[in-house]
């Protein structure tokens, strides 16, 4: 019998709760403490909702009433045996599961354009990375997918028995490109492994048939999304699913518990609740919406000199089966400008703030709670800024990018795990004399995004050459102390 979907436990469970008199916390005391600011910005309806695992409520971390039964629904809804509701981000539900699945000194097979999230979740195990290699499009200028013949060789050559635990893998990538994981969830089984998943962009995957394939049905193991990212939740509210019994149900808990606050935020929660309810009644019709004006957009787009969406073509890319169209990638490179420049244009000239920008390309996320008034807006602001870079009014920043930049070097040497990096002492060197040293912090470049360095890897060479070639080409240093890249934070030596 499937469980009744309209329910909302926790958000039933507060509303049994107005008009309790409150001596416990939060100070605010249900709002009537609150500063004025504070009421203004949220008013008295959020406040009185912002309890604590007080009777009537529930406990996060041992869950037995409404949290207990609205996680249930959501397991049943996406097709988990398990499912927890996040309250630290996509980045909390990460690194519970591979906090759960690796022990300290395994390897964990990842590919090395992954969210910091992943970075912090291995250094937190203890683990050693497998830096597994992805495709890339040097046109729009990012990392794709997998292929499976190098998940293949990555595992033979990494089948270390047990101390080879898990391979964690990204789909969608941000820009809306997707795997169907099915064959390689299916070899990585084979080998006696684990199949992660973070698909922190793709919990919408389950509600409509021309979106990708969710993780859960192609045979992943545990699956981290950001609710709040697509579905109708609150910034930071995610959702952490398992499936089958190749993970040890009593230790994801335990992980799960080591790394959830003690007092979540109920708003938080209730709002994993409503999203979960509003997908179940009203998904498939939301999201053709949603789909819809996003289609109209990118036809739009396309139909502008100068910029360029790319749709279904993206499938024929090795390492792409899918692609999420709620997406829109608007490539501005045959403007002579920046993606950065575009979204400056945009937010200052029309008021238009789009989800990120890169060195070629505005990303654009469109939402069942857009409307095509928005849209329209944003294509007239698009003819705008190609008549303002015709006219000179916005500069051709872009600079003829040396295919150097894109000619990533060979994986370093892996002298320490990242873990032993990060913790051991360390010391602040001219790049010039960083050759041969143990980087402590991560380097990566926009373009092309991909980490050059990871805490724990020695510095060649040949990467000393590549940063020194490309930082001030690139328009992006990420993860440096020091973002001129004039020194680099090492290991100290004993």
């Amino acid at each position: 019998m499937n469980p009744d979907q309209t329910r909302t436990p926790i958000v039933d469970a507060l509303n049994a709760y107005l008009g309790i008199v409150r001596f416990h916390m939060p100070g605010h005391r249900g709002g009537t403490g609150a500063d004025p600011v504070l009421l203004s910005v949220l008013g008295e309806r959020a406040l009185a909702y912002d309890v604590t695992g007080v009777p009537g409520m529930d406990d996060l971390q041992e869950p037995t009433s409404c949290i207990k039964e609205a996680q249930a629904l959501a397991a049943s809804l996406f097709g988990a045996d398990q499912s927890y509701f996040v309250v630290n981000g996509t980045s909390g539900a990460i690194q519970t599961m591979v906090l759960a699945t690796v022990d300290i000194g395994d390897s964990i097979i990842i590919p090395r354009n992954i969210h910091k999230s992943i970075l912090s979740a291995i250094i937190l195990a203890g683990a050693k990375p497998v830096f597994l290699p992805t495709t890339y499009h040097p046109y729009l200028g990012f990392s794709l997918g997998v292929e499976i013949g190098a998940l293949e060789e990555c595992l033979t050559q990494n089948s270390d028995g047990p101390r080879s635990k898990a391979i964690l893998l990204v789909t969608p990538t941000y820009y809306g490109t997707a795997q169907d994981l099915t064959d390689l969830s299916e070899l990585v089984h084979l080998h006696d492994k684990l199949m992660l998943v973070d698909e922190a962009h793709g919990p919408h995957f389950h509600f409509h048939p021309v979106l990708p394939k969710p993780a859960l049905q192609c045979g992943a193991d545990a699956v981290a999304q950001g609710a709040h990212k697509m579905l109708g939740a609150l910034t930071q509210a995610s959702l952490l699913h398992v499936k089958g019994q190749k993970i040890d149900g009593a230790r994801i808990k335990a992980s799960f518990q080591y790394l959830a606050s003690t007092s979540p935020s109920y708003l938080l929660l209730a709002s994993l609740d409503a999203a979960r309810k509003q997908m179940a009644v009203e998904g498939r019709e939301l999201l053709d919406f949603a789909i819809g004006l996003a289609e109209d957009l990118r036809k739009e787009v396309n139909n502008i000199p100068g910029l360029y969406c790319f749709g279904e073509e993206i499938t024929d890319h090795p390492g792409v089966d899918a692609f999420d169209p709620t997406k829109v990638t608007i490539t501005v490179r045959e403007l002579g400008i920046t993606g950065y420049q575009a979204e400056e244009y945009l937010r200052k000239e029309h008021g238009i703030q789009v989800e990120m920008s890169d060195f070629y390309n505005v990303l654009v996320i469109v939402s069942y709670g857009n409307t095509p008034e928005d849209v329209n807006l944003l294509v007239d602001a698009l003819r705008d800024l190609v008549n303002a870079v015709a006219e000179g009014r916005v500069p051709k920043k872009l600079l003829k990018c040396h295919e150097s930049i894109h000619q990533v070097p060979y994986l370093p040497e892996m002298a320490l795990i990242p873990r032993e990096a990060v913790q051991s002492p360390w010391e602040r060197v001219r790049i010039e004399d960083s050759v041969n040293r143990i980087s402590a912090e991560v380097v990566t470049c926009y373009p092309p995004g991909i980490p050059i360095l990871y805490p724990g890897e020695v510095i060649s060479q040949e990467t000393l050459d590549y940063l020194e070639g490309v930082k001030h080409l690139a328009f992006g240093i990420s993860g440096p102390e020091d973002r001129t890249l004039t020194a680099l934070r090492v290991v100290k030596k004993t």
